[in-house]
This record gives C-alpha cells, sequence and structure tokens, in this order.
C-alpha cells in the first residue's frame, strides 16, 4: 500500500463539541463522499471510502455525501460513537 493511500485529514475530535464536529464532516465532504473514523486519541479523520486505512474498519463513524446526510444523523452517530467508548472504558 503506498503512503498517499492510507492519506487522511483530522477534521475535528469526538471530544468536541458534536454539532460542531458534525459541521465540519459535512464541509469534508464537499468535494466527495467521505468516509470518518476515530483514531484512539479521539481526533476524527475524513478520507476517501477507497482509501479507508487497513485496520481502522471498526473504527468508522460514518460515511456521509453532502446531499445524503444531514447534521443530525452524523450528530448522532457521533453521540452513539461516543457513549460505545464511554461503555467500553467502564467495562
Amino acid at each position: 500500500m503506498s503512503r498517499r493511500a492510507i492519506r487522511s485529514r483530522r477534521v475535528g475530535s469526538l471530544l468536541d463539541e458534536p454539532g460542531e464536529s458534525a459541521r465540519k464532516m459535512l464541509l469534508a465532504c464537499v468535494p466527495a463522499t467521505m468516509s470518518f473514523w476515530v483514531d484512539h486519541n479521539s481526533s476524527i479523520h475524513a478520507v476517501p471510502p477507497e482509501r479507508v486505512p487497513a485496520g481502522v474498519e471498526s473504527l468508522i463513524v460514518g460515511t456521509y455525501s453532502i446531499g445524503g446526510a444531514s447534521l443530525t444523523q452524523i450528530e448522532g452517530d457521533l453521540l452513539a460513537e461516543r457513549r460505545e467508548r464511554a461503555a467500553a472504558w467502564i467495562d
């Protein structure tokens, strides 16, 4: 796999206000459909779906496009991810 294939860009943090993170994620979809994954440091990364790095599939929050996702939907997905991580941390 080439370095170009695994390049993603950070668009926010799971620790930020969910509505603001959702807005940034939707703006990242302006040029194309994007997949978003959250690393172990809670950073949200955007990458084209065909370039999702190997090994992060289980960390994907969602794949969105500008015409197919709403801020409310993305915010809900972020809140669900927060809950899942909190539950895993407590266990």
